[in-house]
């Protein structure tokens, strides 16, 4: 499964809270990588973001999901870039999330780091799958 790429204006225009849309279902982790434009660690990230999401897929199926938001960027129209940083409580690009949605709290952070090694991100991956199981059989 490719990573969805979500662009920031849609999820501007969403009109819930940002992590309940990019989180929907319980028992499903959900990886999302916020990126912008002229992003060097963005691109340097990319390759190794979908080689883990391929290999998480052919371990975990659906139950991992991966998202990338693409912010609009240039040195002369910042808004977009500041008006995600705001919503999505961010400094840094990218900035990795793993969410997961639990029955009373909507979608949940379970972590967040800027420009995660990659073997950090999947265990963290990991142990959110457990956590998503735990919330998906009712908690």
């Amino acid at each position: 499964m490719p990573t969805n790429v979500i662009e920031f204006t849609e999820l501007e225009k969403a009109g819930e809270p940002p992590l309940n849309f990019l989180a929907p279902k319980k028992g499903t982790v959900y990886v999302v990588a916020i990126t912008r434009d002229g992003c060097p660690a963005c691109q340097r990230q990319k390759p190794k973001l979908e080689r883990l999401a391929a290999d998480l897929e052919s371990k975990h199926g659906d139950k991992v999901v991966f998202a990338r938001i693409h912010v609009n960027y240039s040195s002369d129209s910042q808004g977009e870039s500041l008006r995600s940083k705001d919503r999505l409580r961010h400094y840094f690009y990218p900035t990795n999330l793993i969410l997961v949605k639990s029955k009373d709290r909507g979608a949940i952070e379970y972590y967040r780091s800027a420009n995660p090694d990659m073997r950090e991100l999947r265990k963290n991956i990991e142990r959110a799958v457990e956590v998503a199981k735990f919330f998906e059989k009712g908690s």
